[in-house]
């Protein structure tokens, strides 16, 4: 047997719920305080479905249309000229510069006391201890060390070269001249 609160949550979720259903029937046909929910409820939906109807008046069409075709004629637009665009550009770039650099101030003294500094330190120093203890657990390993120390910065340059390289590959000049 189906209990008020099943029978009011199919009559929710339903706007037209099937009252051939067999157990809903028979609540509904037993309980008149589910009778009345239903029989009110249809009545606001139904209400509200006629009253949320609204066609369009043709007049509004009309004037919206000719408002539409004359905002279609009407000329563009002047953008600003180039030197308020430059000074906007400027006085953004000089608010950005003295930000940053009161940022810097402030931020690096709340970082000095903070200690902030002898914790950079220590996370710096932890390589040179990871390869002095690898050196001294593996002497055969400082040959490689050197070697990869001394070609360091070369690779360095290496890989700022293919950076560069794969940048001006996919420029839009290189692109246009391979569309050619």
């Amino acid at each position: 047997m189906m209990n008020c609160d099943e029978a009011r949550a199919l009559l929710a979720l339903h706007t037209e719920p099937d009252i051939n259903d067999g157990a809903l029937h028979d609540h509904l046909a037993s309980c008149p305080t589910c009778a009345i929910y239903h029989r009110r409820n249809r009545v606001i939906d139904a209400t509200l479905r006629e009253e949320l109807r609204w066609e369009v008046p043709s007049v509004l069409t009309a004037q919206l249309m000719a408002i539409a075709l004359q905002a279609s004629h009407l000329t563009p637009v002047s953008r600003p000229r180039r030197w308020y665009i430059l000074t906007v550009y400027l006085l953004t770039a000089l608010v950005m510069a003295v930000s940053l650099a009161v940022a810097w101030t402030y931020g690096g003294a709340v970082l000095m006391q903070i200690g902030v500094h002898d914790a950079l330190a220590w996370v710096f120093d932890i390589p040179a201890q990871w390869l002095a203890q690898v050196t001294q657990t593996q002497p055969d390993s400082q040959r490689i060390i050197e070697f990869a120390l001394r070609v360091r910065d070369q690779l360095l340059w290496l890989i700022l070269a293919a950076i560069l390289w794969a940048l001006l590959d996919r420029s839009p000049q290189s692109l246009l001249a391979k569309s050619e």
